[in-house]
């Protein structure tokens, strides 16, 4: 099977839908991440699980696999 996605650039919506296909791969890792590894950080240390600290984590992860939430949504 094989798929043609074409995308105008000089179109708002069509640059989003572009930034989101492109991104697809960087989001799954990001979730996968997420999902299996992130929580363990914390599981067995409450004292350092405030919620600045889990937003400063959860940055952290976002930025490490290069995503920018602004640039994927309207």
């Amino acid at each position: 099977m094989k798929a043609i996605l074409k995308f105008d650039l000089d179109n708002e919506d069509d640059r989003t839908a572009y930034a989101i296909c492109n991104k697809s791969p960087d989001l799954a890792n990001f979730v996968w991440e997420l999902k299996h590894n992130f929580w363990r950080e914390w599981k067995h240390d409450e004292e350092k699980f405030t919620l600045d600290e889990y937003r400063e984590g959860l940055s952290d992860l976002l930025e490490e696999h290069n995503i920018n939430i602004d640039e994927l949504i309207d």
